[in-house]
């Protein structure tokens, strides 16, 4: 089957942000196109995908530069990446917790309550994965990317996505449908693009990094 899975190389917008760069640090936000599916770099599609249903529906497959498991991008979700250099750098656990945090209270900025920092890299609302993140880091720069999911429908994720190999403690044994919730369902909204200009603020207030772009 896998051979049959034509899958290309991550070149969505943030992508720009892995390579090299004069700038001190650098932002993306934006919202997918369409639906894709989105594997990790050292991720196995037979063990990661339900690749019959991904053929079927002619979803495209591509390889990112990070870590972590497949996931399901969608038009209901928004895609945030810090790109930074900075020497020395922190624990790849450290950056996870400080760029969440950035989103965490940006989103509060925009009501939402109950969110957290769950697990090794996730954002949690009210016990459940808003957003999923990861890391890709070499000696010049850190790369992080999180998919925050708007109002997308977890049933996607049960289509294209078999159980993750690697789970959280607090998943639970949870399927995707019970272990993952969206701002719409948790009964929040947030203004586009209002909230990837109130994010880039505070950026710029939490993180001690200048942001030239």
């Amino acid at each position: 089957m896998n051979s049959d899975l034509h899958i290309v190389p991550y070149d969505l917008p943030d992508a720009e942000l892995m390579k090299p760069s004069a700038e001190a640090a650098r932002v993306s936000v934006f919202v997918p196109e369409r639906t894709m599916v989105v594997i990790g770099k050292g991720s196995d599609p037979a063990l990661e995908l339900r690749q019959e249903n991904i053929l079927a529906d002619g979803v495209p497959v591509l390889r990112r530069g990070t870590g972590g498991c497949a996931v399901v991008l969608t038009p209901d979700m928004l895609a945030v990446s810090f790109a930074v250099q900075h020497s020395p750098q922190l624990k790849s656990s450290e950056y996870f917790r400080l760029f969440n945090a950035i989103i965490i209270r940006a989103l509060e900025k925009h009501g939402v309550r109950g969110l957290e920092h769950a697990g090794t890299s996730d954002i949690a609302l009210q016990g459940r994965k808003l957003a999923g993140t990861a890391i890709y880091r070499n000696r010049e720069r850190v790369f992080y990317h999180a998919i925050i999911n708007l109002a997308s429908d977890a049933e996607l994720m049960e289509r294209y996505l078999k159980h993750p190999p690697r789970v959280p403690a607090y998943r639970a044994g949870r399927s995707h449908r019970d272990f993952v919730t969206s701002l719409s369902e948790a009964g929040f909204t947030v203004q586009l693009p209002r909230f990837g200009q109130d994010l880039k603020k505070q950026f710029r207030r939490e993180s001690g990094f200048p942001l030239l772009q």
